[in-house]
């Protein structure tokens, strides 16, 4: 080959050369742009709204999240009452054992003319005994009324007392009743008479 031959293959060579390299340029600059994707970032426990219990077991109030609640368990209270009663006095075994006249009244006995003769009377004397209480109680013209006369006589005893006569024609009487002391159910009473002497 001769020179002139030889010197267009270089030049063909290098024009092809630079042609390729061109063409390689812009095959790279036609590329498409590939975008570089991110990791997405994993949610905390605060973003994503999950209770999650620290170790006292309620959830960080600092995170956002829930603690739980807990219901109180209703309190069963027991109410004792209690009821004195009063003990009453023991009165069924009282008893009246007697209850006598021991002296008769006589009325007093007034001076008329003609009968310059007169006496104040008599007194009436009354006699008792009960058991089953630690005294008697006594009225007199009162058998309803307990103790009208007194109510804290002994057990046993006996009583002097006046005994006013009317002054009309007739006779006079008068009631006396016993009771054993606090026994207000149990009495006896007696009916005593005197002749008025008008």
């Amino acid at each position: 080959m001769n020179k002139r031959a030889l010197g267009g293959l270089v030049i063909g060579a290098v024009l092809a050369a630079g042609a390729v390299g061109c063409t390689s340029v812009q095959a790279a600059d036609s590329l498409p742009t590939v975008g570089t994707t991110s990791a997405k970032p994993t949610p905390t426990s605060a973003e994503s709204g999950s209770d999650t219990p620290d170790d006292s077991g309620e959830t960080s109030a600092a995170t956002g999240t829930r603690k739980p609640t807990t219901s109180a368990k209703p309190t069963t209270t027991h109410k004792t009452t209690t009821t004195t009663t009063s003990a009453k006095p023991v009165t069924t075994g009282a008893k009246i054992v007697s209850f006598t006249v021991v002296s008769k009244p006589a009325c007093p006995v007034l001076a008329k003319p003609g009968a310059p003769f007169s006496s104040p009377g008599a007194p009436v004397v009354i006699a008792w005994k009960v058991t089953g209480a630690d005294g008697a109680a006594i009225s007199v013209d009162s058998p309803g009324m307990y103790g009208s006369y007194g109510s804290d006589y002994a057990a046993s005893g006996q009583l002097e007392l006046s005994f006013p006569c009317d002054t009309t024609p007739g006779k006079t009487t008068h009631t006396y009743t016993v009771w054993p002391k606090g026994a207000k159910t149990v009495s006896q009473s007696l009916t005593v008479s005197a002749t008025n002497n008008t």
